[in-house]
């Protein structure tokens, strides 16, 4: 079973420094990356939603995935959206959104445009599974779904503690875990733990 798009999202941990100057920056920074093929895949085009209220404010589209800058709830963040079935497994889905979505964030954190530089919470990580079909917001769902996790996060964060549970029951919105860990990794920490074994 593999959803028809697993979403990951990874919150700033200095949001307050990303005013409206700095929130329109990232559109010139997601074409720079596009011509520079910054990131793994194919990337296509930059839109810019930011007039949309606690929306996808930048939104970097890719082929097989796309990145945004999202307010949702009020909470800034990178988003990343895996939007085609190209995994052969959902624990192989979900292990190659947090790699993607890691590259991402650790590309931020070491952009010299922000200042100060952007910094990336890694004992938190909001996960959501939009296929309604497949995985409905419903208790039942998440034990489909537990043990593919529970695998990930072990690779994702070792012998550290870690918590997963879902964020709401409410059958409107997307079946969504909440992660929480308590390790005291960094992003580029985290995304080592994922990479392809023949690159460690």
């Amino acid at each position: 079973m593999i959803p028809s798009r697993t979403q990951v999202k990874f919150f700033l941990d200095n949001p307050e420094t990303v005013d409206s100057a700095a929130l329109a920056s990232f559109s010139r920074l997601f074409q720079r990356w596009i011509q520079q093929h910054a990131l793994e895949g194919m990337l296509i085009d930059v839109a810019d939603y930011r007039h949309v209220f606690e929306g996808p404010s930048v939104v970097l589209i890719g082929h097989d995935s796309d990145y945004a800058i999202e307010k949702r709830d009020g909470r800034l963040g990178l988003l990343f959206t895996r939007k085609r079935q190209v995994d052969t497994d959902l624990a192989t889905q979900l292990r190659t959104s947090l790699r993607l979505a890691l590259a991402a964030a650790n590309l931020l954190e070491s952009e010299p445009t922000f200042t100060p530089t952007l910094k990336f919470r890694a004992d938190e990580i909001e996960i959501r599974f939009l296929d309604r079909l497949q995985l409905p917001n419903r208790p039942e769902t998440f034990d489909l779904v537990k043990d593919d996790l529970q695998a990930v996060l072990t690779e994702l964060f070792g012998t550290e503690a870690v918590t997963f549970a879902p964020a709401s029951q409410d059958q409107r919105l997307p079946f969504t875990v909440d992660v929480r860990s308590q390790a005291a990794a960094r992003i580029s920490e985290l995304l080592h733990h994922l990479q392809p074994s023949v690159e460690k």
